[in-house]
């Protein structure tokens, strides 16, 4: 987000109130130009099928629960009220404008109208306020950005086409939860075991669990171009290879989350199409559950960090793809810190003292959770962090989970190590604190430090850009000393298609806006 002091923030919110909502706003209220979203049509071909395959499950069809299986239909299904675009700058969606007060505490938008969802509702108001609502609540809505969408304290509907979010101070995350809240049928939430609540340009008409998604063409759409494809069919194919031959024989038009190892192979070949999609919006690590004994032991984890073979991990598991890293943001957040770097170099010396420090110079027993069915390089990961561990004593056993085994586990707390990847480290640095469940204090590794949670609150809720910098330093530093999440690499999305498959673009977490996508075949 741009710096903006509170005495800009208030000028330009001024002055946008005096001009009325004829003009959309961004971050801390500067003026952005207001596009249309429907792109030319020119030279388009309608019509076909693209299918995408993938080897994540699904649990449901709920557009906030941001599961590895789920980013395929996310924004097939869904409509936001904003879309940040390519540079992060919010463009209008299901809101058409929008105005800060000039205090900062209240959002107002005005909606689309003439938006249905596909039970042919008419979306209104009182959707968003019921979406965010449906989203906040701790049964119903998002684990991962409960916190973000929580920022926004209350939604009014003054009348059908008019929402102002309140706030209890001003939110620069503002505009990276309103690209996420996905906006629900209050009518359709019941059955989101089978089917979809959205009003997105493609609607679920066919759900095979473990085997396929079907969604079809929404006649309805409010955008009357798009999609420009009648149907998407989303595969489940369990086995990484079987996934990529399915690529190379055509039997699909594309794969996501491909294995890196087939990254450059598949790209060289003729009429084949390796796309990195956004900035790496993943990051792996190894996280330890302070709950559970000797991790408890601060030492104990700073020896794992020092037994750690990042560059390995980094060359033979994530093919060169990209850089070790000991830090919670990548190299592409302004909450990066270089000068941190290698706190914990690859040291069995050091980790081997530690461990005798902390009283276990004969090591111990303990176990590492993965799932390769969430993300194929877990496993290659957690078997050279069992091999690095042996080398200091660690005995560590590899449980490979399934996928829902694997969620439910991490949300309980029910692990003593875990091989696991967070992401919105492309967004704002808050909301990733805000999203990624894995940082929730108390959370899965049981971390609870005071400091941590006061750093954390006032960085999400002040305009200074200097003064949440040295925030988030101050969080990172802790974070390095207690070693509860020991950062490894970043990780590409990578989706590999047919050349065919044309105007495929995606959100920050690598969900690909198909209503923009179609076939030149």
């Amino acid at each position: 987000m741009q710096n903006l002091s509170r005495r800009s923030f208030l000028k330009v919110g001024a002055a946008g109130a005096s001009l009325g909502l004829v003009q959309a706003y961004g971050p801390g209220g500067l003026p952005l130009a207001t596009p249309a979203i429907a792109t030319t049509t020119t030279g388009i071909k309608r019509g076909g099928t693209f299918t995408l395959a993938r080897t994540a499950s699904i649990q449901d069809f709920n557009g906030v629960n941001l599961l590895m299986g789920h980013f395929a239909f996310i924004r097939a299904l869904y409509n936001t009220l904003v879309r940040l675009d390519r540079d992060l700058n919010p463009q209008p969606e299901l809101a058409e404008s929008w105005q800060f007060s000039p205090d900062g505490l209240s959002l107002t938008l005005k909606l689309r109208g003439g938006v249905k969802f596909h039970s042919g509702r008419d979306f209104t108001s009182e959707d968003v306020r019921f979406s965010w609502e449906f989203s906040t609540d701790k049964t119903t809505g998002s684990p991962q950005m409960r916190e973000l969408f929580s920022l926004i304290k209350d939604v009014k509907t003054p009348d059908k086409y008019t929402v102002e979010l309140k706030f209890d101070k001003p939110n620069p995350l503002v505009f990276d939860a309103l690209d996420t809240l996905c906006m629900f049928d209050r009518t359709g939430v019941g059955k989101l075991g089978q089917a979809d609540a959205g009003s997105g340009p493609f609607q679920v008409v066919g759900y095979r669990p473990g085997a396929d998604i079907r969604l079809r063409r929404f006649e309805g759409y409010w955008e009357a171009d798009k999609p420009y494809v009648d149907e998407y069919v989303i595969r489940q194919i369990p086995d990484a290879g079987a996934m990529v031959l399915n690529l190379e024989t055509k039997a699909v038009d594309a794969i996501w989350g491909v294995p890196l190892h087939e990254v450059a192979r598949l790209g060289a070949l003729a009429r084949l199409v390796a796309d990195p999609g956004p900035p790496a919006p993943i990051m792996f690590h190894l996280m330890a559950n302070v709950r559970s004994e000797p991790l408890s032991k601060k030492k104990v984890r700073q020896a794992i960090s020092h037994a750690i073979d990042r560059e390995r991990i980094c060359k033979t598991i994530l093919h060169g793809t990209v850089k070790p890293t000991w830090l919670m943001w990548s190299k592409g957040s302004w909450a990066y810190f270089g000068d941190l770097e290698g706190r914990y170099p690859y040291n069995l010396d050091k980790a081997k003292a530690l461990l005798a420090e902390a009283g276990y110079p004969n090591g111990f027993e303990t176990s590492i959770n993965c799932s390769q069915k969430v993300m194929a390089a877990q496993m290659g990961i957690a078997q050279i962090i069992q091999a690095d561990l042996a080398k200091i004593g660690i005995r560590a056993k590899i449980i490979d989970l399934e996928p829902t085994v694997y969620a439910s586990r991490i949300h309980k707390g029910e692990f003593p190590l875990k091989v696991h990847q967070y992401g919105r480290v492309n967004r704002d640095p808050g909301t990733m604190l805000a999203g990624a469940v894995v940082w929730y204090p108390k959370g899965p590794t049981g971390f609870d430090y005071a400091d941590f949670v006061r750093w954390r609150d006032e960085a999400a809720t002040s305009l200074d850009r200097e003064k949440r910098k040295a925030l988030y330093r101050n969080i990172q530093e802790l974070a390095l000393e207690e070693c509860f999440i020991n950062p490894i690499a970043p990780q590409q999305l990578f989706c590999v298609h047919c050349d065919y498959v044309k105007g495929i673009w995606y959100n920050r977490e690598g969900s690909p806006f198909v209503g923009d996508l179609w076939l030149d075949k």
